[in-house]
């Protein structure tokens, strides 16, 4: 994936991953390390400060002893700037982490739609939304999540290192006593890992599924609504969450029993330390002061916080490898069909040829032996009953996918060795699911501007598409004309008024080849005949090469070429006059007068 690698080496380690972030942002990463360095350091440091000052300040005080001044402004400046430099390097450390991790969730984020802008139509056939969604959010969460955490750790194993050293120059016993606990709370740490990341991966791949029957039942509100079906849509969803629950469920269990023994170690720690330490003190019988068990103890409470960290840094890894290993099912896969360097010139109208082209999906043949031709400027219509293969060699020829035989050629050159983008800056598709943005109607008219100059369109060209789709009348009929919102979907306009709009939006680009699958099926006949008229009149103006399925009569009226598919081939193909000779072709573009008699009948 040129240009947008997750900048992670190793496929099964989640350790690894964080360290590669750390490697693609240099400058927060060092800034973060040399602060968690430095934070490790100051709490050591305030055990030996919290010792020196409980022998040479409090005991003395306690005794009724003179304390000179300087004892006291010097454990109150030793304090408070180990207090001030240990509060900076939390503050600089947290900064710079976030850079870290947020920037290397953008990166993976991006790199994960990027991969999917580069998919083709069939891939996206074979993946929901929600399960897609959930790659791109909650498992790149997931995999980012333990940098949080990962130089509080890294600091917090220096300073383990540094006390374990203090406790064995102190005392030897003291210094094993620290160790036994350390080597106590890693080893089950090591089974908690263990443990807890098969259950990890389990969950993340509920919270997919969730995402993925949430998202469908959202955009399958009008059907769950007209069809009744909330029960049966609520009972689908609860056993998605369901095994959720239980998944996390089990996450817990195992929490709930590591935790408390993480939590307590450090603490019976302590206790040990005091029963070796306390009569070690200096009392003629030990070498210890009074201060140092103080900064012993101090120092082994302190111990529990880095432990603690480290411990929940390690608890993330297993989610961050499930979400890791869910995010590179999407980076890792086969790479998309093959492109080349190839581009197209000339304003004038394109020319198609599909030679001998099949098409194969899943072990199943949707077009085979296909060759077809569409000289520029022509119109060509493809009909057939359902099933036929008409969307799959609209997609063919517009170049939305290769074939898998055959080849498809734009003026000539094959559409593999097109360089990325070409199809769309020369190929406008207009399919029977229109879709706008939540935006106005001028924003999902002009998106990018042109696709080929990048210019951006004028109001008067906003407008002479419009006219072209019959659709200028509903514009103005809006509250506020071209700046109105049509809402998520366009759900503020009726099918009929999106698909014009729809239309416009792809006469507006120029396209060389303009791609209509069934666009105008929610036209009624009148502007049905309004938006033909207009495309006429813009190919006789020098317009695009028109492709379209449909079976209306009056589209197929403006054909100069007519194309009947039957099983994924090419069964007949001519002017409509030729192809009234033929039977299949006859009843399928009669249909609708028979429609229409039956309803004048009623009349």
């Amino acid at each position: 994936m040129k240009g947008h690698r997750l900048p992670v080496t190793h496929r099964n380690s989640a350790l690894v991953a964080q360290l590669a972030g750390a490697r693609a942002n240099p400058g927060p990463a060092a800034l973060a390390t040399v602060t968690g360095l430095l934070n490790g350091m100051t709490m050591v440091a305030a055990a030996a400060v919290v010792g020196w000052s409980t022998d040479h300040l409090v005991i003395p005080a306690l005794a009724h002893e003179p304390v000179p001044a300087r004892v006291w402004w010097t454990s109150a400046l030793l304090i408070m700037g180990i207090s001030v430099l240990r509060w900076g390097t939390i503050l600089v450390r947290g900064i710079a982490t976030g850079r870290v991790q947020y920037r290397a969730q953008a990166e993976t984020r991006r790199a994960v739609v990027h991969r999917y802008l580069e998919r083709d139509p069939d891939w996206f056939r074979r993946h929901s939304p929600g399960q897609l969604l959930a790659h791109a959010v909650s498992d790149v969460d997931a995999l980012w999540s333990p940098m949080q955490f990962a130089y509080f750790a890294l600091g917090q194993v220096f300073m383990l290192l540094l006390a374990l050293t203090e406790l064995f120059v102190r005392d030897l016993v003291l210094g094993l006593v620290g160790l036994v606990l350390v080597v106590l709370v890693l080893a089950l740490n090591v089974l908690y890992q263990r443990l807890l990341a098969p259950r990890a991966r389990e969950a993340q791949a509920a919270r997919g599924t969730v995402g993925g029957v949430a998202h469908e039942s959202i955009e399958g509100d009008p059907v769950v609504r007209s069809l009744g079906l909330g029960a049966v849509e609520d009972a689908r969803f609860t056993v998605a969450v369901e095994r959720l629950r239980t998944a996390e469920l089990r996450m817990a269990a195992v929490s709930s029993v590591f935790d408390p023994l993480l939590e307590l170690l450090p603490t019976a720690a302590v206790l040990a330390v005091l029963a070796v330490g306390a009569p070690r003190v200096d009392s003629g019988h030990g070498s210890l002061t009074v201060g140092e068990l103080v900064g012993v103890v101090f120092l082994l409470i302190t111990i529990a916080i880095p432990l603690n960290v480290i411990s929940r840094f390690l608890s993330m890894l297993p989610m961050s490898g499930a979400g890791r290993a869910r995010v590179h099912a999407v980076l890792d896969g086969p790479d998309p069909a093959r492109t080349g360097d190839r581009r197209l010139t000339g304003p004038h109208r394109l020319r198609v040829e599909v030679r001998g082209a099949a098409v194969l999906r899943d072990g199943q043949r949707l077009l085979d032996g296909v060759d077809l031709v569409l000289e520029p400027g022509t119109v060509t219509v493809v009909v057939g009953t359902v099933g036929a293969g008409k969307t799959t060699l609209l997609d063919l020829a517009g170049g939305q996918e290769p074939p898998s035989r055959g080849v498809v050629r734009f003026d000539g050159v094959d559409v593999r060795d097109l360089a990325p983008g070409t199809v769309p800056a020369h190929v406008a598709l207009v399919s029977q699911t229109s879709f706008l943005f939540a935006e106005s109607i001028r924003d999902n008219l002009s998106l990018a501007g042109h696709p080929r100059t990048g210019h951006p369109y004028t109001d008067a060209q906003l407008w002479h598409a419009l006219r072209v789709a019959a659709a200028d009348d509903v514009v103005r009929d809006l509250p506020d004309g071209l700046d109105t919102v049509v809402g998520e979907r366009g759900a503020t306009l009726s099918g009929g008024q999106r698909q014009r709009i729809c239309l416009a939006r792809a006469i507006l680009r120029e396209p060389r080849l303009l791609v209509l699958d069934d666009a105008m099926s929610a036209l009624d006949p009148r502007v049905e005949g309004a938006v033909l008229d207009g495309l006429v009149a813009q190919t006789a103006a020098g317009g695009p090469t028109v492709l379209l399925a449909t079976s209306r009569p009056r589209a197929v009226g403006i054909a100069d070429q007519v194309v009947l598919l039957h099983g994924g081939r090419i069964a007949a193909a001519g002017t409509p006059a030729q192809l009234l000779a033929v039977e299949a072709y006859r009843r399928i573009v009669t249909a609708y007068d028979h429609t229409e008699e039956v309803v004048d009948g009623v009349r």
